[in-house]
């Protein structure tokens, strides 16, 4: 608790009437829940009982700089005996009354205590958080009843690969040259198993052909490397999907496109205003395919039913891409060792093959510093979006179905004829 020293009446007044308000709206809300399923019932705690808890909150925390600095703590643990009888009372008399209800009129009392100590966002926040998860209550319990054991194997999976490997791999450099980082390398494993559970749980929330798209354009963001590797497999696996999973591969590199002239936006625009007319031009054969294909549907809306999807987190799969990662990192730093600044081109196509990101990032760095030309920067960051555009088509055409390989390998070898002439005519 930070020792605040405000004792005027006005603070004490705007502090009752801004809790007052905050436990009157979870109040409405308990009120409504009860009175919406039982017409009839005694509402044992609504609307005037959580603003009263909100004000004890708030008139705690008062005496606890006027009386004594225990009494908000008092005061609290005060509330929580009061509650435990009250719900022991209301369980008793057959009451639909719950632990949920009982947390929600402690941290009301919490919530008054934020507010007199000036940290009225936070008091907001909460309360607003709180009044979501309450009104969410019905659409929560059919979507834990729809989660299947699979489910949560894969949840509990993805955890473990996310949250406990992952902070303990080192993050050094280790190898020749430096080239490996097991914290890099195992993020790619993370992010391959990311994709491919981000696409499990939007598929089974927002359907087939919408869920997979949504994985597209999220996958564009993060990777769409992975992306690609992700959907390629799903589609060898599950043949049916495979025109749902060529528009995710597709939305995923166009998405990327733009990505990299976001970033080189923030780090130089002078770079960009040379290089936004090609990645408007490079971005035209995916985006135009998209939009046909989101028109006339995948294969869900062809078919009229899906297959049914299976365990999203293939580890074998993701080991396997961070693998290559690993190998590919080793490549490019070699060349640069060999090659030095002299090679920026060769360099950029190298690193392309892993990661635009850092290429791009460090090229339009480099033209900040006035140690690259803007169309040397350009041209780089350019050959960096062909290198990445042929590795997914490799990946698309070892890994995918032979639907997915005839849609992705046309669109994506477009895409590559259209950044060389891109090349020859913008910086000729």
């Amino acid at each position: 608790m930070m020792p605040i020293t405000l004792s005027d009446s006005n603070h004490l007044l705007r502090a009752l009437l801004v809790s007052g308000s905050l436990g009157a709206l979870i109040g409405l809300e308990r009120q409504w829940d009860e009175q919406s399923r039982h017409d009839d019932t005694h509402v044992l705690a609504g609307l005037r009982t959580f603003t009263l808890w909100a004000l004890f909150g708030v008139l705690c925390a008062w005496f606890s700089q006027t009386v004594h600095v225990l009494f908000f703590i008092a005061g609290f643990a005060a509330m929580v005996l009061w509650i435990t009888i009250f719900l022991q009372r209301g369980g008793r008399g057959g009451s639909d009354l719950g632990f949920t209800t009982g947390a929600a009129a402690m941290l009301t009392f919490l919530i008054g205590g934020l507010v007199f100590w000036q940290q009225e966002r936070v008091a907001l926040v909460l309360a607003v958080s709180i009044m979501l998860l309450l009104a969410l209550k019905p659409t929560l319990h059919r979507f834990t009843r729809g989660i299947t054991t699979e489910d949560a194997r894969s949840a509990m999976k993805f955890a473990a690969v996310s949250g406990v490997v992952l902070p303990l791999v080192p993050n050094e450099s280790l190898g020749p040259y430096g080239a490996f980082n097991p914290h890099t390398v195992w993020l790619m494993v993370v992010l391959v198993s990311g994709v491919g559970f981000a696409g499990y749980l939007a598929v089974r929330g927002l359907g087939q052909q919408i869920g997979i798209a949504v994985t597209g354009l999220l996958g564009g963001l993060v990777s769409s490397v992975a992306t690609t590797l992700t959907m390629s497999r799903q589609s060898r696996e599950r043949p049916a999907e495979s025109r749902d999973c060529s528009l995710a591969i597709l939305l995923a590199c166009t998405v990327m496109i733009g990505r990299v002239g976001l970033l080189v936006g923030i780090v130089s625009p002078k770079v960009l205003t040379v290089l936004w007319p090609s990645l408007v031009v490079v971005s035209l054969p995916g985006a135009l395919w998209c939009c046909w294909r989101m028109i006339h549907g995948g294969s869900a809306s062809a078919s009229g039913a899906c297959t049914p999807v299976g365990n999203p987190l293939r580890l074998r799969v993701a080991l396997q891409f961070g693998a290559l990662y690993a190998a590919i990192v080793f490549l490019v730093k070699a060349t640069i060792a060999a090659e030095g600044n002299s090679g920026v081109l060769v360099v950029s196509g190298l690193s392309g093959l892993i990661d635009l990101d850092a290429i791009t990032l460090s090229l339009s760095q480099m033209f900040r510093a006035s140690t690259l030309s803007s169309t040397i920067a350009s041209q780089g960051i350019l050959l960096a979006i062909l290198a990445n555009t042929i590795i997914k088509a490799g990946m698309a055409a070892i890994f995918g179905a032979p639907a997915l390989r005839l849609e992705v390998l046309c669109v994506l070898g477009i895409t590559s004829i259209t950044v060389i002439g891109a090349c020859r005519i913008f910086f000729h």
